[in-house]
C-alpha cells in the first residue's frame, strides 16, 4: 500500500503520520488521536475527504449529542449513525422483513374441516353443539339421537284360542256369533246383517179436481210428492199448448213440488181440459211411476162470472094484451157450471129489463124480477097501458140481450126509441090501466 507523510497542525500541535489512501473511521479516530473533539480544520459535518466518498455526519468540536433521531453516536463516539438493534415485539405482532420495526400480521381466517365451523371471530375452529330433534309419534329418535325414524312394528305372537286382529297389533278372542249374525270387520263383535231396504214408487199427492182460469190469466197447479226414499223424480203430464213445469221447489210443508202452468187464451174460453198427471223416478234403477191424478180446468170468459155463466137469453113469447105485456122465455146455461154451481143460479132473482126498440138504448118499458124453473125457462108479464104499447121490445139480462116483436100490439104502438121517453106501468097509474082495458076492448070489438 503507497503511504506518504502527512503533517498537520493542529491547535499548535505538529503530527507527522503516514495515512491510508482509504480508512475506516476507527482508524481514522485513531490516527486522529482524538475522539469527539476534533481541531477547527474538521469542524464540517462531511467526512468525505478521507472515507472514499462516504458522508457521514461528524461531531464539532467538543459538542458529544449532535446527533438526530433516530441517529444515535457510533462506539467510537465521533460519528451519529443509525442502531442495528433488532427490536423485540410483543404479544400479537411479528418483525418486519427488515427485522428493523414490528408489526401486526394481517389475520388469516382458517379452512375448517370434519364437521368443524369458524367461530364468530373467524380466528378458528370449533367443533358447533349438537342438536337433538324433537319427534312427533309415530316416530321416535335414533340412536344417534339425530335422526326421527318410525320404529319397525312389533306384531304380538297370540296364543289359541286368541288371533291376532285385523291391524296386527293386538291378540283377541274372535266371539262365536249367533245364527243370522256374522262378525264385524275387525272380529270384536257380532252383527246383524243390514236391512236392505226396497225402493218404493213415489207418491203423487191429491190436488182439487177443478180448477178455474180466465182467458188471459195464468193458472198454477202444485204437484208435490212424497217418497220413502227421497228418489229424485219428474211429473209427467198431458200436455197443453203454452204450458210448462217448474224446476222442483218445497211447498209449504217442504215436500218437493213441481207447479204446472198454463195461460189459456180466447180459442179455449168455456171450454174445459182434462189433464191427467203423474210422478217418475228419473235415478234409480227401477224407474217407478206414482199413481195418476187427474184434474179440469174450466175456461170462463173475461169478466164477470155471473154474466159467464150464462150464454143466452131467449125470449119465446112478447104479446100484449089486456094491458099487460105478457113475456116467456127461457136462459141457456153455461157448459162449464157444475149441477150444484147452475142450481145455485136458479134460486138467485135478478132483473129482467124492457127497453122500446131493438137496440137496448131505447126507453125503459118495464123491469121485473126473474125466476126460473130446473130447465131455466121464466115467465113475466108487465103492466103497459095502450098508448105506450111499444112495436118491438128488447129484454137484458144479466149481460145477455133478445130483442122481438111485441104481438098484438095496437096500431098506435110506438116505433120510435126516444130515450128520454119512459113509459108507466099500469100498477102505478089505475085511470090509465082502466083507459087502456076500454081501448083493448073498443078495439077487440072493431
Amino acid at each position: 500500500m503507497e503511504k506518504k507523510i502527512i503533517i498537520t497542525a493542529i491547535f499548535g500541535l505538529t503530527a507527522i503520520f503516514t495515512a491510508p489512501i482509504a480508512f475506516s473511521q476507527a482508524q481514522y479516530a485513531i490516527w486522529l488521536g482524538v475522539y469527539p473533539q476534533c481541531s477547527g480544520c474538521h469542524a464540517t459535518s462531511d467526512d468525505s475527504s478521507g472515507n472514499g466518498g462516504n458522508s457521514r455526519n461528524r461531531l464539532r468540536g467538543s459538542v458529544w449529542d449532535q446527533c438526530t433521531l433516530p441517529q444515535v453516536l457510533n462506539d467510537t463516539k465521533h460519528l451519529c449513525e443509525i442502531p442495528s438493534v433488532i427490536p423485540t415485539c410483543t404479544t400479537g405482532q411479528v418483525l418486519n422483513s427488515s427485522q428493523t420495526a414490528c408489526e401486526t400480521p394481517t389475520p388469516v381466517i382458517p379452512t375448517c374441516t370434519n364437521g368443524q365451523v369458524l367461530n364468530s371471530a373467524q380466528t378458528a375452529c370449533e367443533t358447533p353443539a349438537k342438536v337433538v330433534p324433537k319427534c312427533v309419534l309415530p316416530q321416535v329418535l335414533n340412536v344417534a339421537k339425530n335422526i326421527c325414524e318410525t320404529p319397525a312394528k312389533v306384531v304380538p305372537k297370540c296364543v289359541l284360542p286368541q288371533v291376532l286382529n285385523a291391524a296386527t297389533n293386538v291378540c283377541i278372542t274372535i266371539p262365536t256369533c249367533a245364527t243370522g249374525e256374522f262378525l264385524n270387520t275387525t272380529k270384536t263383535a257380532c252383527v246383524a246383517p243390514p236391512v236392505v231396504r226396497a225402493n218404493t214408487a213415489p207418491v203423487l199427492n191429491a190436488v182439487a179436481q177443478q180448477w178455474d182460469v180466465k182467458v188471459g190469466e195464468t193458472i198454477t197447479i202444485p204437484l208435490s210428492v212424497k217418497d220413502v226414499e227421497q228418489d229424485e223424480f219428474t211429473v209427467v203430464g198431458s200436455t197443453l199448448v203454452g204450458s210448462k213445469l217448474s224446476k222442483v221447489h218445497p211447498d209449504a210443508a217442504g215436500l218437493p213440488s213441481i207447479d204446472f202452468q198454463w195461460t189459456p187464451v180466447i180459442a179455449q174460453v168455456n171450454k174445459i181440459q182434462s189433464i191427467q198427471f203423474y210422478a217418475k223416478e228419473t235415478k234409480t234403477t227401477q224407474r217407478y211411476t206414482s199413481n195418476k191424478v187427474s184434474v179440469k180446468i174450466r175456461v170462463w170468459a173475461a169478466g164477470d162470472r155471473n154474466a159467464a155463466s150464462i150464454t143466452k137469453l131467449n125470449v119465446t113469447t112478447s104479446a100484449w094484451k089486456l094491458g099487460k105485456l105478457n113475456l116467456t122465455g127461457n136462459v141457456v146455461f153455461n157448459s162449464l157450471l157444475t149441477a150444484d154451481e147452475r142450481q145455485a143460479l136458479l134460486n138467485q132473482k135478478m132483473d129482467l129489463t124492457i127497453t122500446r126498440g131493438n137496440t137496448g138504448s131505447g126507453a125503459t118499458v118495464g123491469i121485473t124480477a126473474l125466476t126460473f124453473d130446473k130447465n131455466g125457462n121464466w115467465s113475466a108479464t108487465i103492466p103497459v097501458v095502450q098508448a105506450q104499447v111499444p112495436c118491438e121490445i128488447t129484454l137484458q139480462y144479466d149481460g145477455q140481450k133478445a130483442s122481438r116483436v111485441v104481438s098484438g100490439a095496437p096500431s098506435t104502438c110506438l116505433k120510435t126509441t126516444a130515450a128520454n121517453s119512459t113509459l108507466q106501468f099500469a100498477q102505478n097509474n089505475e085511470e090509465d090501466n082502466e083507459s087502456g082495458e076500454s081501448q083493448n076492448s073498443h078495439e077487440h070489438d072493431d
